[in-house]
């Protein structure tokens, strides 16, 4: 005989959550034109870091 499996629960989605953080970022949009709260912030580089891209600008502006 072969055991049925059981199937699992669908996940209740947080409807209300959701709500309010659309109409927050709606809210923000139309005070700033853009969405502020989630604007990506720059990462402070090591100066320790090899950066290539860097290093190539300044063999450029040498030659």
């Amino acid at each position: 005989m072969k055991s049925k499996s059981k199937k699992k629960p669908k996940k209740q989605k947080f409807s209300s959550v959701k709500s309010l953080l659309k109409a927050d970022r709606e809210k923000e949009i139309e005070q700033y034109g853009k969405q502020v709260s989630m604007r990506p912030s720059k990462v402070h580089k090591s100066k320790k870091d090899y950066d290539r891209k860097k290093n190539k600008v300044q063999e450029r502006d040498l030659d």
